[in-house]
């Protein structure tokens, strides 16, 4: 796990009626090579919680005893359940998203027409790794993210997209990837929510292609 990844907005939403507000969680950053070793410890095993028992069966007091840590430990970098959770679910998004750089540095070796094709295989083949993980953590991460941050990632797939759509009928390459990329975060989303295992189903899987390919190659 990387600990550069801790600092984050939570934002809590009391009742439909109310504004949301945002808390900094404070956390103590991990210098020393012994203190980062803890925290991957720490989210680590908040991972194996959360994969067996889902966020509402996370505790700190879990978290400390499957990581093998004293709970007194666990404060010094995390101020509750929420903000181990979320430090997770941070690393989860940065690993996409350096799974995503590298694996499209190899994309001018692909013919220009099939590289929209190798661009939705890359978001199917990231949205099938963790896959247990990241079906326990719909519903909850949005309140548990970066927004920023997170907008900053997007901005980056949907610049990738953008620069491999080749639009007719003036339409705007821009425009269509940043429809792209939202509507396959959110398909990706429930379909991963529905059958994690969605990779096992090659009719789902070509028919997410399909989808995809038609918007944007027609």
């Amino acid at each position: 796990m990387n600990a550069n990844t801790l600092g984050v907005n939570m934002t809590t939403d009391t009742s439909s009626k109310t504004k949301k507000s945002k808390t900094m969680l404070q956390l103590k950053a991990p210098t020393q090579e012994r203190s980062r070793q803890t925290v991957s410890t720490i989210l680590e095993a908040c991972e194996r919680i959360m994969v067996r028992e889902g966020f509402y069966g996370v505790t700190t007091d879990k978290i400390a005893k499957e990581a093998g840590v004293s709970i007194g430990s666990l404060y010094q970098f995390f101020g509750n359940k929420e903000s181990v959770v979320s430090a997770l679910i941070h690393e989860l998004i940065r690993r996409d998203s350096v799974y995503f750089q590298e694996r499209i540095t190899t994309i001018h070796q692909i013919p220009e027409d099939q590289r929209i094709h190798f661009l939705i295989q890359l978001g199917l083949e990231i949205y099938s790794t963790q896959k247990d993980l990241r079906q326990k953590i719909q519903g909850i991460y949005q309140y548990l993210v970066d927004q920023a941050e997170f907008r900053k990632i997007i901005s980056v797939y949907t610049d990738s997209f953008a620069a491999h759509i080749q639009p007719k009928n003036n339409r705007e390459a821009r425009m269509m990837a940043k429809l792209t990329v939202s509507a396959f975060i959110g398909l990706m989303e429930q379909v991963v929510l529905e059958n994690p295992n969605f990779m096992q189903d090659q009719k789902l899987v070509d028919e997410i292609k399909r989808m995809f390919l038609d918007y944007l190659c027609k």
